[in-house]
């Protein structure tokens, strides 16, 4: 079970292991799920160039979606649901290993 909850988090894993995707993830959610680039480079004062790359690499992980709203393009925060619920079995197998008592 603990393995295919691995298997299953691991391209969420490897698409939130760096800073700059972190840091985008965190302004979708201090803005309700969704941002333009424009607003993101805003946020965290990077460039265009950069904050696209590291948007296709949050795409292509399927974890935002994109959508346009007139020339804009917004990006929306949208990780699959079996995903989130292996994170959810990683983090809960994680608390119950930590509560056990060690030798």
């Amino acid at each position: 079970m603990i393995h295919d909850a691995l298997t299953t988090a691991l391209p969420v894993l490897r698409a939130i292991g760096e800073e700059t995707r972190v840091r985008i993830i965190g302004v979708f959610l201090e803005r309700g799920g969704s941002a333009t680039v424009g607003e993101i480079q805003t946020a965290l004062g990077l460039p265009q160039s950069t904050v696209s790359r590291h948007l296709r690499i949050l795409l292509d992980a399927h974890l935002v979606t994109v959508s346009r709203a007139g020339a804009q393009r917004v990006y929306r925060l949208d990780v699959p649901a079996d995903a989130l619920d292996a994170l959810d079995d990683l983090v809960a197998e994680v608390r119950r290993c930590q509560a056990k008592p060690h030798a």
